[in-house]
């Protein structure tokens, strides 16, 4: 029997519900209603909280597997309470009725240094922003400023002029009330236009290249060039002539670190680092470009397939002496994880913008496994962020989830076949596959592997405000601040504060681990990226927070630090430097938060304009009280309530939402 139809409801009573279920937070009920909560077509809300949407995450991901029924307990009992949080496309898509993709970003390259080239990625960027995805792209691929070209123009404008047009067509698809189109645009630190590619963003009304982020690919061979002194080699070839130039590499760099403490922008992608240890460097797999926060490296058209474990749901017995990890449900979760994620390559398949984004999918399978929640779960286990000890606890956790990650691919190969363009002895190549432990390689030799790249830490910016916790890998940017979401001015408390002042009957006090961004010594956040990257195969998004009289040398110390330290991409954010993001509110502890997160989170990860008149959801007075009960569905009545839990109460690990 096909199942009822539900009708929807009206905002008004949508967010008294989901006020409800998040205890009276009204930013996690926002982002729950206005990017992720399914809607009819009407614009009706059929979901009113996130337990629905597990129950429809859940029948989707298992709609693949033959034991569907097995499947969907077994997935929602993963997504429950946020212990696994798939990225934002999949939570918004799934089962959605409108045409929207599964896949967050996608790398689109810009196919020849011609108009039709040109024009050809604006189209094919235009499908995939009109279905709900990001683009990734590479700049240098057009001829610099003043080369000749056979039309009516005589000489280039230059790759930067086209990424005023990229821009501007990214911030026209994203301005209709959906998820805002998001670009990231990258260059080689030796193409001739790369000092006006360094300061296109400089101006200070930050009016160019608005909709896009920007980064430089730089090799070895120009920080060794740094390091000697010496002159870096500026080169384009085109069909109709070789333009090079030598320039000091210290102007390229000095230009370049100068604008990242002045203005946030560029990043640094050290690129010989991400190819040396990627593992598809075959059979038409090879990166050339990455996603628009960074974490994903990719082949042309490949597809960042994300989601996120909350290790604060994990922490037994928090901000006590026996404070540790549950091990074992960590590794269940991390198994489920990967089948999930694995799932959503085929359920997702003919959600795709392009053919040969699909192509490029289901050929190599990458899916990108992360984190969200290290602050805080270092904070529950009594060890402050970017102390030795805390370094220690991200080896281990990482290294963790890797062997989990890569055994549960490897027994998916051998149930479901590896992915397509898979050679193990090409595979087997890549340092990073030879530093996992032998057992591994070996069975890798044997079964295979069911995706070609597993683990990518995003900054995971709505989805952590949404599951009430710290975001990726970055540390608590502040106890108390506020936030601006959709044209509405919230006051947050942490949520981990709030639970310990509440559980650890400590109303005005925090535990003395609890730092802020702007509190850790920057060395130390590259310290703790640098680990955490020996263990991802992918990369990682980190941004690192810098107090506002932090003297431009310190940004080059970080750069040159993150690039010996194996860091794939660093970037760096001092406060003060853009105004419109961060703004002391002249309250100690508090700051003001506006057009993105201070830390670690690009502006697509950020809330849109409200699609919707969020003006009545303030009017609705709410009483704390009684949550509403549904009648459970099959699987929640099969599964034990994580909200009436019975163990001894130190060893509940949830932040309760």
């Amino acid at each position: 029997m096909a199942p009822r139809r539900r009708s929807g409801v009206p905002l008004e009573t949508a967010w008294e519900r989901a006020v409800r279920f998040f205890d009276g937070d009204p930013l996690r009920a926002e982002v729950f209603l206005l990017r992720y909560a399914l809607r009819d077509l009407e614009g009706q809300w059929l979901e009113t909280d996130p337990e629905q949407m597990w129950q429809r995450l859940a029948r989707g991901a298992a709609a693949v597997e033959r034991d569907t029924a097995a499947w969907t307990r077994r997935f929602f009992t993963i997504l429950a309470d946020f212990r696994f949080v798939p990225g934002g496309r999949i939570l918004f898509g799934m089962a959605n009725p409108r045409r929207a993709t599964l896949f967050n970003c996608y790398f689109i390259p810009i196919r020849s240094d011609s108009i039709y080239g040109i024009t050809r990625w604006m189209y094919e960027a235009a499908r995939t922003y009109s279905m709900g995805g990001g683009v990734g792209t590479n700049v240098d691929v057009l001829r610099p400023r003043g080369a000749r070209v056979r039309n009516a123009g005589i000489e280039s404008s230059g790759s930067v002029s086209f990424m005023e047009v990229f821009s501007s067509l990214t911030g026209v698809m994203g301005s209709s009330g959906g998820r805002r189109g998001a670009l990231m645009i990258t260059t080689r630190v030796d193409h001739p236009d790369i000092l006006e590619f360094i300061t296109v963003k400089g101006d200070p009304e930050r009016r160019h290249v608005r909709n896009a982020n920007i980064s430089i690919r730089v090799s070895d061979e120009f920080m060794h060039i740094l390091e000697a002194d010496g002159n870096v080699r500026l080169w384009f070839r085109s069909p109709h002539e070789t333009i090079e130039r030598r320039v000091p590499a210290r102007q390229i760099w000095d230009q370049l670190v100068a604008h990242a403490w002045s203005a946030a922008e560029p990043g640094i992608l050290f690129w010989d680092t991400v190819k040396r240890r990627s593992t598809t460097e075959y059979n038409g797999m090879a990166v050339q470009g990455v996603n628009v926060c960074g974490e994903v490296p990719m082949d042309p058209y490949g597809a960042c397939n994300l989601g996120s474990i909350n290790l604060a749901t994990f922490v037994q017995y928090p901000f006590t002496e026996r404070a540790t990890l549950d091990w074992d449900a960590l590794a269940d979760t991390v198994r489920g994880a990967v089948r999930f994620l694995d799932n959503i390559v085929d359920v997702g398949a003919h959600r795709h913008p392009l053919r040969a984004q699909r192509r490029a999918s289901e050929r190599s399978r990458r899916i990108g496994l992360g984190v969200m929640g290290l602050a805080d779960a270092l904070v529950m286990l009594n060890v402050r962020y970017g102390s030795p000890e805390s370094i220690e606890w991200v080896d281990r956790i990482f290294a963790f989830l890797k062997e989990v990650a890569y055994t549960t691919s490897i027994e998916l190969a051998q149930e479901k076949g590896p992915f397509p363009a898979f050679d193990p002895e090409r595979h087997l190549r890549s340092p990073f596959i030879q530093e996992l432990p032998e057992p591994i390689r070996r069975a890798i030799r044997q079964s295979g592997l069911r995706n070609c790249a597993l683990m990518a830490v995003a900054p995971t910016g709505s989805i952590s405000i949404l599951a009430g916790t710290s975001s990726g890998i970055e540390p608590i940017f502040a106890v108390e601040y506020l936030r601006h979401v959709a044209g509405h001015a919230y006051t947050v408390v942490h949520p981990l504060v709030r639970y310990y002042r509440t559980h650890a009957d400590a109303a005005n006090s925090l535990p003395a681990t609890l730092v802020t961004a702007y509190e850790i010594d920057p060395m130390a956040r590259i310290e703790l990226q640098a680990v955490a990257q020996r263990h991802v195969d992918q990369s990682i998004s980190s941004t690192v927070n810098l107090p506002e009289d932090t003297p431009m040398d310190m940004v080059d110390q970080l750069y040159r630090h993150a690039w010996q330290s194996g860091c794939k991409g660093i970037t760096v954010f001092r406060h003060g430097s853009r105004s419109s993001i961060v703004e002391p509110v002249h309250v100690e502890g508090r700051y003001r938060v506006e057009t993105a997160a201070p830390i670690g989170v690009c502006t697509f990860c950020e809330i849109p304009p409200a699609s919707v008149d969020t003006e009545s959801m303030r009017r609705i007075s709410w009483h704390p009280g009684e949550r509403e009960h549904d009648v459970p569905s099959r699987e929640q009545s099969e599964r034990p309530n994580p909200r009436h839990d019975t163990r001894d109460p130190g060893s509940v690990s949830r932040v309760p939402p």
